[in-house]
This record gives structure tokens, sequence and C-alpha cells, in this order.
């Protein structure tokens, strides 16, 4: 279980990028108080906690601020939903969500229907913390095994609603949506992150403190506990943005309210690495592709971009604390809290204002709806007259811009738009945009071969059908530092770039597996990888106990469990497969795999048959475009005499893999059941022609 803590003290190598850090200090500006450098960076993170006795009023003030309750358990003191409303229908997967509450603790349940209306399928996760403070709204996260999900319903405080979670109307992941380092930098303070393990905590804090403005403070306490007044204008041991220039002001700010289309860590940088007086520019690499809006919406994260457009920027000294204290609340404080400021330097529209009793706000930032954030508005960091054009920028769809001007020209920069694209391409499952990325890449990688990009190259060469090619940029990877997911995505490769393995080839991509695994043991996707490497290599009984550890790691993913039930039907323990498959299929109802392989288990017990054929059939319901699972319900049919139905199936099946020579066969006997021996005839001589030596077309076509 995770270690929910406040305020904790952390090692310096967890050091996490910085959230939501509106800057102390009020209205320092880029033309203010010269740039200072701060030597701390030798500091740890010492917590909140200790920064109270000093601090009280500015602690207790931040307390009030969105930060402060931006991460946090759910708990009865804190609820403000309605746990008792109606169910939500997902109508892209069939699935029912509902709320409830039991006792102290609060849950998440996914259900499905039959005609009937009797349950089929029932998953509940019970909601462990939420994020956000719920000014707008409250997504909430479930916990296994030190693991972090995003959950399927969000509450929307603005509409007082239920509803899908952002992103979960388009594609629905369930209780699978791991909330890794990069996420959790933008939503929380300073976790106990896993090495190399995604999503995985040892402990985390509840809400962002201090230190995520201010730097670590263990310099800072040890100085003053001994020195309590400061020497000189400065206090050097700690970091206080009024003391930045604009732009290091800003980049503290940048480090979450900035969205762009790709954010990428500069090579040898982690989530965790940035320290407020340091540069942005220095630990991430930021793209921006044109992007399809509907008009009037903006991003949730917008408030940089949209604010480096307004003339206020450009023309006065401001920065995001020229308006917001992060030491005190605003949500109650009325928009005269905000007009003090703008009337400061618009003296002239004081009057006009006040007579009429409107905020500045209200006219020149409205609340406009966010896009990706369904029943929410968001204050517009855009001031202008409304009805003002936004600057258009020119380009091509798919186009990727840089963000800073060091990657704009140059080396450096050509590697990081060709990372863009490979991950851009990604993200959108595109693949022009990764062909575009490895052209990019190749010749780069050539001349300034880097970790980030040979790791990337490679797998997506791996990714695109070209193992071959993918091996010597991962090999080169390797060499600069062999990271567990460099090993496995070598090890991938090599799998696939040769279909007949040599005891050499085999011990290698053996010593590979073994290593990522040696270095990090809690990579529960890694095992399955190495299970099913060694499965393939007839070694069923070390593939078991990869399987096995990787199910007692990560009991929650689907994969783990299909494999050791097909794992365990290959060493004939049928009881164990059963238990195995069952739990995949009540984890995911679609997954036709395990569908599929509990099918072909139960089609050989006595009295299991048509169970075996309501498994098929599901598994063909859940994966139509699947050749496996129709071939499975069309072969059912045929041993079953239903020779009209096999055919329907078997040809879909050979209709999506022309090349299936199991289907093929099975097609052929089909025909025959039915008496058209010239269809028969045809497509056994169809599977003799891909495969001459086949012995089971051999034989059929003697018999005829």
């Amino acid at each position: 279980m995770v270690k929910a803590v406040r305020g904790a003290c952390r090692s310096p190598w967890t050091i996490i990028l910085p959230v939501l850090a509106w800057l102390y200090a009020g209205c320092a500006s880029p033309q203010g108080p010269a740039p200072v450098t701060f030597a701390n960076l030798d500091a740890d993170y010492v917590g909140d906690v200790a920064c109270f006795d000093c601090h009280e009023d500015q602690w207790r003030g931040f307390q009030e601020h969105g930060m402060a309750r931006s991460f946090y358990r759910l708990t009865p003191d804190n609820v403000i939903e309605d746990f008792r409303a109606a169910p939500l229908f997902h109508e892209g997967s069939g699935f029912y969500y509902r709320v409830f509450a039991n006792g102290d603790s609060f849950y998440q349940e996914e259900y499905r229907l039959n005609a009937r209306g009797a349950k089929t399928h029932e998953l509940v996760r019970r909601i462990d913390y939420v994020v956000g403070s719920g000014n707008a709204a409250r997504t909430y996260l479930t916990e296994s095994g030190g693991r972090l999900y995003e959950m399927p319903l969000t509450w929307y405080a603005q509409s007082a609603i239920w509803d899908f979670s952002p992103g979960y109307q388009i594609h629905n992941k369930r209780f699978n949506r791991l909330v890794p380092d990069r996420c959790m930098a933008c939503h929380n303070s300073y976790p106990r992150s896993v090495p190399f393990v995604a999503g995985k905590y040892e402990s985390v804090p509840e809400g962002i403190g201090c230190e995520r403005c201010h730097g670590p403070g263990s310099m800072h306490v040890a100085e003053r506990l001994a020195v309590p007044e400061v020497r000189g204008a400065v206090d050097r041991t700690i970091v206080n943005p009024a003391h930045l220039s604009g732009n290091l002001q800003m980049d503290v700010c940048q480090q979450c309210h900035l969205h762009t289309t790709v954010s990428l860590l500069r090579e040898g940088r982690t989530a965790f690495d940035f320290r407020p007086s340091e540069r942005l520019e220095d630990y991430v690499a930021l793209f921006s592709a044109a992007e399809d809006k509907e008009e009037g919406t903006i991003d949730v994260i917008s408030h940089a971009q949209r604010l480096k457009q307004s003339a206020c920027f450009a023309a006065a000294p401001m920065t995001c604390t020229t308006c917001h204290d992060p030491h005190q609340g605003f949500r109650d404080k009325g928009p005269e809290y905000f007009d003090v400021t703008c009337t400061g330097c618009h003296t002239d529209a004081a009057a006009v204002v006040h007579a009429a009793g409107e905020s500045c706000i209200q006219c020149h930032m409205p609340k406009v709806p966010a896009d990706g954030a369904p029943h929410s508005s968001f204050t517009d960091h855009w001031i202008r007259v409304v009805g003002d054009a936004m600057p258009a920028h020119q380009r091509a769809p798919g186009l990727l811009m840089p963000y800073f001007a060091r990657d704009a020209d140059g080396l450096e920069a050509d590697r990081y738009e060709a990372l863009a694209y490979l991950v851009h391409g990604t993200q959108q499952a595109d693949s022009a945009l990764l062909e575009r990325g490895v052209a990019l890449a190749e010749p780069i990688y050539n001349l300034d071969p880097t970790g980030e990009l040979s790791f990337l190259l490679g797998v997506t060469l791996t990714n695109l059908g070209r193992p071959q090619e993918a091996v010597t940029p991962l090999w080169a990877t390797i060499a600069l530092r062999a990271l567990p997911e460099r090993l496995n995505g070598l090890a991938q490769a090599l799998e696939q770039a040769d279909p007949v393995l040599n005891k050499a080839q085999v011990d290698v991509i053996t010593a590979l597996y073994d290593s990522a695994l040696t270095q990090q043991p809690a990579l529960a996707d890694v095992r399955i990888n190495y299970g099913l490497f060694l499965q393939r290599q007839d070694r069923v009984q070390q593939a078991l106990a990869q399987f096995r550890l990787a199910a007692a790691e990560h009991p929650w993913l689907t994969l783990t469990h299909t494999h050791l039930g097909t794992a365990y039907m290959q060493d004939g323990a049928f009881g164990r497969a059963e238990v195995s498959l069952n739990r995949a299929i009540a984890l995911d109802p679609d997954n036709a795999d395990a569908l599929g392989n509990l099918g072909l288990m139960y089609s050989g017990m006595r009295g299991r048959n048509e169970d075996a054929r309501r498994l098929f059939e599901r598994a063909v319901q859940a994966a139509p475009d699947n050749a496996v699972t129709q071939a499975n319900l069309g072969t059912w049919f045929l041993r079953n005499g239903y020779g009209e139905a096999a055919i329907n199936r078997l040809t879909a099946a050979v209709t999506l893999e022309p090349t299936y020579v199991g289907a093929i066969i099975n097609l052929g006997l089909a025909y025959a059941h039915t008496g058209d021996y010239v269809q028969a005839r045809r497509h056994i001589e169809q599977a003799l022609a891909l495969e001459p030596d086949n012995p089971v077309a051999r034989r059929i076509q003697e018999s005829f």
C-alpha cells in the first residue's frame, strides 16, 4: 500500500517537477530585481511542517489556496459529492458505472447487464485519493500494491454532477489508467516513486507544499536555526521567487501552467529534477501542433500561453504573481480582489468600471469552456477586449513547432524534433508521424547518438515491423546506459528480428531479460515478455514462474492472468488454467484471448461443450475483427455438425487473415461436410500452396 504523508522528508534523488506554482511576493517583474542564483542544489526536502514555526501566517494562508488541496485522501469529512447519484452508461464499451458509500469508504463500480437486466460483470474499486481542489472538479485515484490508477468517474463541481473523467468518453480506460511520474509531477508535491516502474510509489504526500515554489529547505532550516537573522539583502539558502528574474519566475509557474502537444524530458533529466531558480528549458523540450478546437474554448492548462498573448504582458512588468498571491486563497474574495491589480495600472478605467459595478475580469478575462473538461469553465488568461482575434499560427496539420528558441535550430534541436514526432506519432497511433520521426531520427542518430533517441528510434522501428533495423540503435542505447526499459526493448527486437533463434541468440535474450529484472523485480510487464519468450522456447515451467511473479506484483494486470492460464493449459494443469483465465475475464469481460483459450479448454471437457460455444461467441463479439476468434467459433460449429455456420465463421477468419492455414483447412472440411467437394478441394489446395508439407492438408487431399 502507498503510504500517504504530509510534509515528509525526501532524499535528493527524488526531487519532483514543480506544479501549480503561483509565485510569492506580489508584483515582481521581468524588469524588477536583479536575477539571483541560489546555491542550494545539494539541499534536501524537509516538508511543510518545518516551515510552520517561522512562517505560520504564510503557511496558514496557503492552506486556503487550491494548491494545498490538490491531492488528498477522500474521507467523510471532505465529501462534497452526491454518492447516491444514478449510474452512468458508457455507450462505447457497454459498461455502467456508479458511485456509492459504504461506511467511511467510497467506491466506484463497473458492471454490465444482460437483456433481462441481470448483472453479467461486476468490478468494484475503492476511491483512495482525490485529485483537484473541487473548485472546478474532483477526479479520483484507486491504489493497488503501490500503483495508482485514475478512475472512470469525475465529480464536476461547477455543475454538481458526475460524468466521465476527461478522455474516457472517447476511450474508456476503465480502472487501468496508471498515474506515472509525469502526471504526479503536476498534481501533487514530492512522492517517493519506485525506480523504473510507471505509476508505483512507496509514499505520496497530500497536496502541493511550500518547497514546490521555494525549493528544498534543509539548508535554509539549518542556517536559520543556527543564525536566525539573514546577513545581507538576500537569503541565499532558500529560493524566494521575488528575487528571481521575470523569466525564471514564469518558469516556476510554467511547469504546470504551460500546455503543449508534446513535452520531452531532456537527456538525463527526470520528472523530479527541476528546482525553482533554474531554467525550465534546461529540463524539458516542448512542441505544439496545430489543433482543431471548438470556437470559444481553451485548454485547461493554458494560463502561460494565453497570458503571453496579452498586451498587458508585453507592455507592463507583470508575471503570474502580479495577480496571484499563493499564500492566500481567492475563490471567496469576490472580483474586486483582482480589480485592485487591474486599476493599479489602468487608473483611467477605474472610475468607469466601478461606476458600472462590473468586474475587470468579467469583461476582459471571461470564463470559457475548456477543451477536454466537460461541465467546467476556466478563466481565459488572454487579457484583451473580447472579440479581438488571437494571432494566427500558420502551420500545416501535424507539423510540430518548438516552444523554446533553443529547439528551433542546431543538432540538439533536430534531435528533439525527431523525438517529438516519434512521441506524437505513438500518442496518436499515426504511422505517418512515426515514419516522419524515423526519417528525422536516423541521420541524427548516426551523427550524434544519445540514449533516448536511440531507444525511441529502436522501439518505433520494432513497432513498425522493422525489428532488424531496430537492433543496432537499441544496442547503442544499452552501450550508453543499460536501463531496464532499454534491455527489454532490445530483447523484443531480437526476438522479432529472427523467427528461428539459435542457442547464442536465446542466451543473449535471456541475459537481457534477467538483467532488466535484476535491476527492478517489480517490472510485471517485462516479466510477461520474458515468460512469453520462455514459453516459445518450450521452457514452460520457467515461463510459469515468471507469470506467477508478475501476477503477484501486478494483480490487476489482465494480461498476466491470461498468459498464466495459457501456460497452465500448455503444462496440462487445467484446474489452475481455469482459475487464471476466469480471473482474467473477471478483470476484463471482453478479453478475447482469455475467452477463446478457456473455450478451447472447455471444448475438450465432458459436459462443457455448450460453455465452450458461449465463450467462443463472447470472444467474437468482443473482437469481431480477430481471425482467431472467428476460426475458433467456426471450428466449434464444424465439430458439432453445423456446416453452414462453420463456413460463415471460417470464411470470415480467412478473409481477415488470408494466410491462416488452419482456418483454410477447416473451411475445406466444412465445405466437405455440406457436400461441396469442389470448394473443399480448392481450399485444401490453397492450404498446400501456402504450406506444401502440411501433413493434415496432405492427408485430406489424399482422402478425396
